[in-house]
């Protein structure tokens, strides 16, 4: 189906498409995505020398795992799923750690480490405010770019079965896949782009075939209807090798969390036609689907999952956020699952076009990290923990710190560079976080009555930062304005006593320089106050609503605003510059 590039969405995640148009995008996205979702499965069971029917069952696995999972994100159970469309995909960057664990422990190890990784998902997308600190773009940013090393060590791998017999074909198809792919992703149109892996990959089974080592008998022995084979079985192994992969598989869960975070996020600002403030309750549940989702993945012996990564770029290119494609595109995931030949075509790419492909996604994954590090954080000291960080865990990855005598546990752990540098990156942004100014915290009730605690907390505040007047005042009067937002002076009218008493409120403020950041920690609002004082900025009135005026006051004492909603907290950041600067 053709697709033209789309600043507006056409079809909003609420509007539906004509049914003929919404088979053709999601069976588009669909074939544009299972070639490139199973090279995760088929290159864990071929590296870790697995029999055949391994393979037939992690391939089946996947797709009916990403294909739930996809209608998991669109409908939404509870806080579990977005709401949107968010197509679920393998990890690629877990292959690794996926065959270490396979290889030294056997299926059982790699179904452990997978429900383990599982429930820390869980636990963040649950405490996600609480963990903001912790679960950074510096922090995902940093081990992306460490991933890019661990994902590349597995090319050597790839290349050399194939090598035994044609010592100058596997290069030659690996650098064909390479060459393509890079063309697409450097000239490709935004269409191009899209169909770049598929076409890449075509083209190296085309030169793997040429040289003579492209096996389709899986594909013609394979039934056309049916599971490809018996479930291997649900295993719990708490081995060595578990607990040296552990620490690993840990901060996989934790970037897993970061990207779904970052893809949730990114969805929402090209889903709408208008400008709206991230509610983050759907990314809380894109979140816990996606943690779900690796339940399911560890139940079932299949490799980890993560929202597919090129998602937002379809809509953007299409134009359709309609969650009526999601709908379809998960549908198809399942039906392949349970046509043999289709997942065996997708199961017989050659180990040599798939070090082709990982080769453009290391370099991808070390640029996407990279620039979510530099976009995202303006601190120089983090940026440096991040270079930093980096070259430790290049460094134990390449063995160039042999420490000899510390176990075979110590060892392990020591030779990851995912393991150190994730560490490391941890370790120093705590220090950062508390060698930082002190941050000062005030609590009460949310209230109106509350207002001259909170001024006189203010003013200690502005006291211990050196401020000035001006600048006590205008802190101040932002703070005021914020409370009379969120506790109107009626508030005794609407509500009974109890349920004042239930409503509490937490003021946080710290300082970056001579700004003041004020978080107002409370819990469920129904509006977000953000997308209010946007509306304000559009459709300015000279004489506003009466309760409108506390935003109007607060719009202008405030440089920006921003509300994040979670399930059960509302987080207000007013932050606050100087007079006579914005």
């Amino acid at each position: 189906m053709a697709s033209t590039p789309a600043q507006n969405p056409r079809y909003e995640a609420n509007e539906s498409p004509p049914l003929l148009a919404t088979l053709g995008f999601g069976a588009q996205f669909s074939l544009i995505a299972s070639v490139t979702l199973l090279v995760t499965p088929v290159v864990v069971a071929k590296a870790s020398g697995k029999d055949d029917s391994y393979l037939a069952w992690m391939v089946f696995a996947s797709l009916v795992v990403c294909g739930a999972a996809t209608l998991l994100q669109v409908r939404r159970l509870g806080p579990v799923g977005a709401g949107a469309v968010l197509p679920m995909f393998t990890a690629a960057f877990s292959i690794p750690f996926c065959i270490s664990a396979v290889v030294d422990g056997g299926p059982a190890t790699l179904t452990t480490l997978v429900i383990v990784m599982a429930a820390i998902q869980i636990v963040i997308s649950k405490w996600l405010f609480i963990l903001r600190r912790i679960v950074t773009p510096i922090v995902g940013g940093t081990v992306m770019m460490i991933l890019s090393i661990t994902l590349a060590s597995v090319v050597p791998r790839l290349l050399e079965e194939p090598s035994l017999d044609e010592p100058v074909g596997a290069p030659l198809t690996a650098l064909a896949t390479l060459g393509v792919l890079a063309v697409f992703i450097l000239r490709g149109s935004a269409v191009l782009r899209l169909w770049g892996p598929v076409i890449g990959i075509v083209v190296g089974c085309g030169v793997a075939a040429a040289f003579g080592f492209y096996n389709a008998a899986s594909v013609i022995e394979a039934p056309w209807i049916g599971p490809p084979s018996q479930w291997p079985g649900l295993g719990l192994d708490f081995g060595i090798p578990f607990w040296t992969l552990l620490p690993a598989f840990l901060f996989l869960g934790v970037i897993i969390s970061i990207q779904a975070n970052g893809e949730a996020i990114t969805q929402q600002r090209v889903a709408w036609r208008q400008e709206r403030a991230v509610d983050f309750r759907q990314v809380q549940g894109a979140l816990a689907g996606t943690g779900v989702t690796n339940l399911i993945s560890g139940i079932a012996g299949a490799v980890p999952s993560i929202i597919n990564p090129g998602a937002v770029s379809y809509i953007q290119t299409t134009g359709v956020a309609s969650r009526r494609v999601g709908y379809c595109i998960g549908c198809i995931f399942i039906v392949a699952a349970f046509l043999p030949k289709v997942s065996g075509l997708l199961s017989t790419i050659p180990g040599p076009v798939m070090a082709g492909y990982l080769i453009v996604l290391s370099g991808t994954l070390f640029v996407d990290g990279a620039r979510l590090v530099i976009q995202t954080e303006q601190n120089r000291q983090k940026v440096l923990v991040a270079g930093v960080c980096f070259w430790i865990g290049a460094a134990f990855q390449f063995g160039l710190f042999s420490l000899t005598g510390v176990g075979p546990v110590w060892s392990a752990l020591l030779e990851s560079g995912i393991t150190t540098g994730g560490l490391a990156v941890v370790a120093m942004i705590l220090y950062l976080e508390l060698t930082n100014p002190r941050r000062m915290r005030f609590q009460s009730r949310l209230h109106a009555d509350a207002l001259p605690e909170l001024n006189e907390f203010i003013a200690n505040f502005a006291a211990r930062r050196g401020w000035d007047a001006a600048m006590k005042d205008r802190l101040s009067a932002g703070a005021e304005e914020t409370l009379l937002t969120l506790a109107p002076l009626d508030l005794s009218l609407e509500e009974d006593e109890d349920a004042q008493d239930e409503r509490r409120l937490v003021v946080v403020a710290s300082s970056d320089g001579e700004v003041a950041d004020l978080e107002f920690i409370g819990g469920g609002n129904e509006s977000n106050i953000e997308d209010q004082v946007r509306q304000l900025q559009q459709h300015d009135s000279e004489t506003p609503p009466e309760n409108e005026i506390s935003l109007r006051l607060l719009r202008s004492y405030a440089s920006s605003v921003r509300h994040q909603q979670y399930h059960g907290t509302d987080i207000i950041t007013v932050r606050v510059a100087p007079p006579g600067t914005r």
